[in-house]
């Protein structure tokens, strides 16, 4: 039995989905620096804080 997942963008603290664009700029950021190595950028709104 498979359980579906409902997403809720209240449960974000930012309180929305995030666009692709927002996505793109974080990706445009990672291919300008030849500098930053070994990195994993969180693109969530601050749902998962480490």
């Amino acid at each position: 039995m498979v359980r579906e997942i409902e997403a809720k963008p209240d449960l974000i603290p930012i309180g929305r989905f995030g666009g692709a664009e927002e996505v793109a700029e974080a990706v445009l950021m990672l291919v300008k620096n030849g500098y930053m190595t070994g990195q994993t950028i969180n693109v969530n709104g601050g749902l998962y804080f480490s």
